[in-house]
């Protein structure tokens, strides 16, 4: 909001907005700004090969009507070594850490060198992996398909292995559902690997499958009989989405993670943080433009 207030571009980190308040002002700035400068939330994945691929997989003929998606994303270390757990130096004291800036607009707590080095852990800072990894899953989809704000989300799971202090929770699966007649589900854990990351996307003429590294279509053979599997041959640079950033900058292109798609995605988020932490389904009111 500064940033843009003092007439700069902005590339934003994932995810967008930590809660609904922060959007909307987020949004109203964004409004104020009219367009006159470059907006780019750091959803790389949209920069990726495979969002080319997927929105050519994406068509109806190939597709149909699109009912559900099931992502996963599952993460294993060795015994003892927590997922995302960091050490506490000795030199990490009030007098070397500006407390009252980290804290930003979460409560005041006393100064503790654990909630700074690992705030992931903590809900105050964190939204936990929904925040960390669900985020870019569910924003290359909302940008493929063009999903709205989810109708309602509910959100399961719980601290099952790692019992150091964490406050977010290492299991966890997610539904969404959609005003697009689609329901959007993600499982995640931290205890085992074995099925990593991916989504699947499933339509009645057909199916995208997607993994960090390829995406490929295969056709519903009751529907599709003539139809062929494809494989997704678009490369990817690591370097596409800064380098969208400063061709939008420039003005030779438009931002492949626009303002938008963040917004969506985070709302989409803070709906599955805020049903774990209420432990029931929560709505999104399109009216009042609040988590009910």
């Amino acid at each position: 909001m500064q940033t843009l207030a003092a007439r700069k571009h902005v590339y934003q980190e994932k995810t967008m907005a930590f809660t609904v308040e922060q959007a909307k002002r987020m949004l109203t700035a964004y409004h104020d700004d009219a367009g006159r400068h470059t907006v780019q939330i750091g959803h790389q994945w949209l920069s990726a090969g495979a969002a080319k691929d997927a929105q050519f997989f994406n068509q109806p003929e190939l597709m149909g009507k699109i009912t559900a998606i099931q992502a996963q994303m599952w993460r294993n270390t060795p015994a003892g070594k927590p997922q995302w757990s960091r050490p506490v130096y000795p030199d990490m004291t009030p007098e070397n850490i500006h407390w009252k800036s980290f804290l930003g607009d979460a409560s005041p707590v006393e100064f503790d060198p654990n909630r700074y080095i690992n705030w992931r852990y903590f809900w105050d800072y964190s939204g936990g992996n929904v925040f960390e990894n669900m985020c870019h899953q569910l924003s290359f989809w909302y940008k493929v398909l063009d999903l709205k704000i989810p109708r309602a989300v509910t959100m399961t799971g719980g601290i099952y292995l790692w019992k150091d202090g964490r406050e977010v929770p290492d299991t966890m699966n997610v539904s969404m559902e959609h005003e697009e007649e689609l329901l959007y589900t993600w499982h995640s854990g931290f205890g085992n690997d074995q099925l990593k990351v991916g989504e699947d996307v499933l339509g009645e003429n057909g199916a995208i499958s997607r993994t960090p590294n390829t995406i490929r279509y295969v056709p519903q053979k009751v529907n599709r009989r003539e139809g062929n599997e494809m494989t997704g041959t678009t490369r990817s640079d690591p370097k596409a989405h800064m380098q969208n950033f400063f061709d939008s900058i420039r003005g030779s292109r438009q931002p492949n993670c626009p303002f938008e798609i963040g917004y969506r995605t985070s709302i989409a988020c803070r709906m599955a943080v805020e049903s774990y932490r209420l432990q029931r389904t929560v709505r999104w009111d399109p009216v009042t433009e609040e988590i009910v």
